[in-house]
């Protein structure tokens, strides 16, 4: 397993890369809708819409109001906000299962308005970043590629205390440190390589933002794995050797991109 996830890895990074730094704004966006079209595909198997013919037409309405969001930029940052506050009460929902499920999870409307709120934020996070620095969509990347990494090799060296059995029962206390710290040094590397002297508040601000993106990761794979346990299913799909689904893959950068976006530009810029 951990093989068929590094060559699918090895494969991946350098066409994320490729696509971040070399496309256009709208070839971008048009990459981004494909990826919450896919991920949202499967999104709908987790919640028992199986009929295709509803699947497409959600999907559909998916890309049509990333699309249109992006479009009117005053609706950029109080999306981003009530997102950041949404993703503060999965955590509730997560840490608290089972209890309060029926609130969030309890018809196919809320469920339907609960992948909205997944994935439209963070296309436009990401599709903003891309805009107006593709560098910094690939320091979030490499922050939640590193906190995903620290999690699972401090996890599997160290781990004894599970951090939400109900809903992972791999995850520990331990892997969420690990991950943690991974996430700061990658940033780290970052201030010394590519920043400009800037001042110890500013310096605090951005190893704060790779502990609160490290963090706000995890919660976007729990609240994936929480849909996972609610529908019974292993994996959102098998579209990638090792992974599963695309949703599997982007679980993290659902809950993240709109946070990050929302720290940097709130309290770096």
């Amino acid at each position: 397993m951990l093989t068929k996830r590094l060559i699918t890895a090895a494969i991946l990074l350098p066409i994320v890369v490729l696509v971040t730094l070399l496309l256009d704004e709208m070839l971008f966006r048009i990459i981004l809708a494909l990826v919450i079209a896919v991920a949202g595909w499967e999104y709908c198997s987790l919640i028992s819409i199986k009929q295709p013919v509803f699947r497409v037409l959600y999907v559909f309405a998916l890309t049509i109001i990333a699309f249109i969001f992006t479009s009117i930029n005053a609706w950029l940052m109080p999306v981003i906000i009530a997102s950041s506050a949404w993703w503060l009460l999965n955590a509730c929902w997560v840490f608290c299962y089972p209890k309060f499920t029926s609130l969030w999870h309890g018809s196919h409307g809320v469920r339907l308005l609960n992948g909205l709120f997944i994935f439209v934020p963070m296309f436009l996070a990401l599709a903003a970043l891309q805009k107006n620095n593709s560098e910094l969509v690939l320091l979030l990347l490499a922050l939640i590629w590193s906190a995903d990494s620290g999690a699972y090799f401090a996890g599997k060296a160290f781990g004894s205390n599970k951090l939400c059995p109900r809903v992972s029962p791999g995850k520990t206390v331990e892997g969420l440190i690990g991950g943690t710290v991974a996430s700061v040094a990658v940033m780290l590397v970052y201030l010394e390589l590519y920043i400009e002297p800037i001042s110890a508040e500013q310096y605090l601000v951005y190893v704060a933002l790779s502990v609160v993106i490290s963090i706000a990761s995890v919660v976007g794979d729990l609240f994936e794995s929480l849909h996972k346990r609610l529908a019974n299913a292993k994996d959102s799909g098998s579209l990638l050797p090792g992974h599963g689904g695309l949703f599997d893959r982007i679980d993290s950068l659902t809950s993240a991109a709109p946070i990050f976006y929302l720290m940097y530009y709130g309290a770096l810029l």
